[in-house]
């Protein structure tokens, strides 16, 4: 049995995340739209400016632990509003669908909001 955890994307995780949008991309039949280089959606994540953060959904089974869902997110301002939180992604291999998986990545994206004290769309 699968034991599920959420937690906040490390950069170790990057390459396991990128395989997720892939197999997104291949769900939408658009494989060939996916064209961010590996190094600079790490970068883009990880180095001195990220622009983007994830929360992570974690399987752990017989002591392997597999990234099988993501949310990822950004931030901008708006001058009315403030800080906004923008969901860009939320998705769980189609292996582990129906779990329950994508609301409790949703849920603990709200707590994430919530405690950054943006608001969010």
């Amino acid at each position: 049995m699968d034991t599920i955890s959420i937690r906040k994307a490390i950069k170790e995780d990057c390459e396991q995340i990128m395989q997720l949008v892939h197999e997104l991309a291949l769900y939408e039949k658009l494989p060939n739209e996916v064209t961010v280089d590996f190094n600079h959606f790490v970068e883009s994540g990880f180095g001195t400016k990220p622009v983007w953060w994830a929360l992570v959904a974690v399987s752990s089974e017989e002591g392997k632990d597999r990234v099988v869902g993501i949310a990822l997110y950004y931030i901008r301002f708006s001058t009315w509003k403030g800080q906004r939180m923008y969901l860009e992604d939320l998705l769980v291999t189609e292996k582990m669908r129906g779990k329950g998986i994508g609301k409790l990545l949703f849920d603990t994206l709200i707590e994430e909001a919530k405690e950054k004290k943006t608001g969010w769309h």
